[in-house]
């Protein structure tokens, strides 16, 4: 090898010349690609990851809004059994014809204000109740009561016997009003971003 030959001196200036490039491009753009191309890899996998989880909620999403059907038809039938202010007078009057629906004569159909339940949604209305029957027909009166659609609870009931084979009741009923009518949504929440 002839240092002096200028094709062996274009030869080394080549190989001197291409070790500092490569030297230049591993030590500046290739290091800094690979940095990027860590933190993309890395954000690919989360990002399957997501996508995974996202698949999986699809997959579901049947199931979910049978889920989302089923409750809101249970609300629906909850909101019957508990009635709102406005809807007592019927109520009184379903208590009423049920009743009278079972024979027994009215002496005292007291209904009380609403009473507040702290913490609570609702309110109770006690109403007094004091009938003449038979015990047949009281039975048969308590079994209405009990098969309305909405709530009513008879906690007391106190029997005397009354004249010619009938009974004399005085009944403590309790049923329910919603205080504060909270609406649930309906449908799938908006999705945040």
């Amino acid at each position: 090898m002839n240092l002096k030959d200028p094709k062996t001196q274009q030869t080394i200036i080549f190989v001197v010349v291409l070790i500092l490039v490569l030297v230049l491009f591993f030590r500046f753009p290739y290091t800094a690609n690979q940095k990027k191309i860590k933190l993309l890899t890395s954000r690919m996998d989360s990002l399957k990851i997501e996508v995974q989880k996202a698949e999986a909620a699809r997959a579901r999403l049947p199931e979910l809004q049978a889920k989302i059907a089923r409750l809101e038809a249970e609300w629906e039938k909850a909101k019957e059994m508990l009635p709102l202010a406005k809807e007592i007078p019927s109520l009184i009057q379903q208590i009423s014809n049920s009743g009278t629906k079972a024979g027994t004569n009215f002496l005292l159909f007291k209904p009380s204000s609403p009473v507040p339940k702290t913490g609570s949604i609702y309110s109770e209305i006690p109403v007094q109740i004091k009938v003449t029957c038979s015990y047949h027909q009281l039975g048969r009166f308590l079994s209405n009561v009990g098969n309305l659609s909405r709530i009513v609870n008879v906690p007391a009931v106190k029997i005397t016997a009354g004249k010619d084979r009938s009974v004399e009741a005085e009944l403590s009923t309790i049923t329910y009003t919603v205080t504060q009518a909270k609406e649930v949504s309906r449908g799938v929440p908006a999705r945040t971003q």
